[in-house]
């Protein structure tokens, strides 16, 4: 019996002295960031009330390629419209180039006809951008 009973003590004293020694804890490995934001408000300066049925869409748009039409990496839209309206733009970190261009506009469009539009370029994100801006649109005359 104590040759069976020698080798079952050494293999448990083997881990018993394992589990007591040092230990190396690692610190877990960051998240990658799933998602970034861009926010701020949108508003016009007329005094009038959007119809009921107005809706406010912002977007965050890559502005890089000349003689191509913009491309839109985030949208929100908004209904009802109340202005000033506070936007917030999610996006994908990673669809990000530090060498582009990327700006954010904001329309009022009621049954698909603007009625107010961005009229001014409002970089952010790279090229001395931030996260952060504030639309002031302009009213679209009817024709």
């Amino acid at each position: 019996m104590n040759h069976l009973f020698l080798p079952a003590a050494a293999v448990m004293a083997a881990l018993l002295l394992a589990t007591c020694g040092p230990t190396q804890e690692t610190a877990p490995a960051p998240a990658p960031i799933a998602s970034a934001e861009v926010t701020g408000t949108a508003t016009y300066r007329e005094r009038i009330a959007l119809p009921a049925d107005a809706e406010l869409i912002v977007q965050l748009l890559d502005l890089s390629l000349a003689d191509a039409p913009s491309t839109v990496v985030a949208e929100q839209r908004i209904a009802p419209v109340r202005v000033p309206a506070a936007f917030t733009l999610t996006y994908d970190p990673a669809q990000i180039d530090r060498r582009r261009s990327y700006a954010v506009s904001a329309r009022v469009e009621r049954g698909g006809r603007q009625l107010f539009v961005t009229d001014t370029r409002h970089p952010v994100l790279t090229q001395g951008g931030g996260s952060t801006v504030d639309i002031v649109m302009t009213r679209v005359r009817a024709p």
